[in-house]
């Protein structure tokens, strides 16, 4: 299969998603700080809302680039082979790094490797890596989607038909994320089946199906990606409107849910159906801004690139980084708990944290250690300039 060209503004929208993941986590860890007011944590609770598009906009770019390039066929064996080598292989070694460094690895008995083998299995062993492990089921059960996917678009016939069909899908997920929010918080419901409850019930918030809709809006992006960068460049006025009144009613909702505005980050969970419609707009003004911001070759495409490019050996040791960064901050009391303190941290926890996964790359086992740079021609941005043309 002839490789296609990188849709260069993937690598803005990739980058933007990183640095988002990374603020989140420093105001978690500014959070918990003492001395933090009322209206400081109010403002981080603002910004921490800003900042939840990361993990739907990870989703969303893994099925426009699957759909992008295996929409025609898929050689599984091959396709699968890949990515448990890129995605599953690094994640396995720093599953296993983060457990040698919290010691949670202290000899090597049935009952210490059953608990390897668990936390490997829900992502538990670091507190950001349960994103590994729904975002490869995705690619394990890529097939079955692809198949889902190409017989409900034979069946839909028409604009409007296909506008219903995504109306319908928004609202059976919407549907999903009140059960989630609201109905199983309230309700003591189990499955006889331990590992049934688990995946559906304890560990949801690593099941594909919880992110399955920004999986599928990627897909149906693939294919129409002109039209698509057409679309949000003439209705971004509309866009821009939703956006903010789901963002004001957000707000509310976590002043109201945390009992005041000491606020509790919990509320924040993009798990509910007033994120899920907040995140789709917010994403598609992410993809906008993206796509203006890559538009012609510049420095800021080189930096997008190459931060989007080890943006993945970057998420895996971030959070090592980080706890290193606040042990440093903290011995120098720099800037104490006050936000400019968490700019600063964030700052220095991203460049950390890229640096590093440049440099592991670079060695002859770095694939094994951050995955595999992508190596597809960079193209402004989409699959050729005349496409870029018809598009505008």
């Amino acid at each position: 299969m002839a490789r296609k060209e990188r849709i260069v503004e993937l690598d803005a929208v990739r980058a933007f998603a990183f640095l988002a993941v990374v603020y989140q986590h420093v105001i978690g860890v500014y959070m918990r700080k003492p001395g933090v007011d009322e209206m400081t944590a109010f403002l981080y609770g603002k910004l921490f809302h800003l900042l939840k598009f990361a993990v739907p906009a990870f989703v969303f770019i893994t099925g426009l680039v699957l759909f992008y390039n295996y929409y025609e066929r898929v050689n599984y064996p091959g396709f699968i082979r890949k990515r448990f080598t890129e995605i599953v292989v690094p994640y396995a070694i720093w599953s296993l790094i983060y457990m040698a460094w919290r010691r949670d690895v202290t000899g090597w008995d049935v009952s210490t490797l059953v608990g390897v083998v668990q936390k490997l299995v829900t992502g538990s062993a670091s507190y950001h890596l349960w994103f590994v492990v729904m975002i490869f089921q995705f690619y394990l059960l890529y097939p079955l989607l692809l198949a889902g996917f190409k017989a409900a678009k034979q069946r839909l016939s028409g604009r409007a038909g296909k506008a219903l069909a995504v109306g319908a899908a928004a609202l059976l997920y919407a549907g999903l994320m009140w059960v989630s929010a609201r109905y199983l918080p309230a309700h003591p419901f189990r499955f006889d089946a331990a590992w049934l409850d688990a995946y559906l019930i304890t560990y949801r918030d690593r099941n594909f199906l919880f992110y399955s809709f920004y999986f599928l809006l990627g897909g149906m992006v693939a294919l129409a990606l002109p039209a698509f960068r057409s679309l949000l460049q003439r209705r971004w006025p509309y866009l821009l409107a939703v956006f903010a009144a789901a963002y004001a009613y957000i707000g509310y909702e976590l002043v109201r849910d945390s009992g005041g505005f000491l606020v509790n980050l919990n509320v924040a969970t993009s798990l509910k159906p007033s994120m899920f419609f907040y995140t789709v707009a917010q994403l598609l003004l992410v993809y906008l801004l993206a796509v203006l911001l890559t538009k012609r070759d510049s420095r800021w495409t080189a930096w997008f690139s190459m931060i989007g490019r080890n943006s993945y050996g970057a998420y895996l040791v971030h959070a090592l980084v980080l706890t290193y960064v606040m042990k440093g901050l903290n011995v120098w009391e720099v800037t104490g708990s006050t936000m400019l303190g968490s700019v600063f941290a964030f700052l220095l926890c991203s460049a950390a944290s890229i640096a590093l996964s440049y440099g592991l790359a670079k060695l002859p086992f770095g694939a094994w250690l951050v995955g595999a740079a992508e190596k597809k021609r960079a193209t402004a941005p989409g699959q050729s300039e005349r496409q870029w043309k018809q598009a505008m």
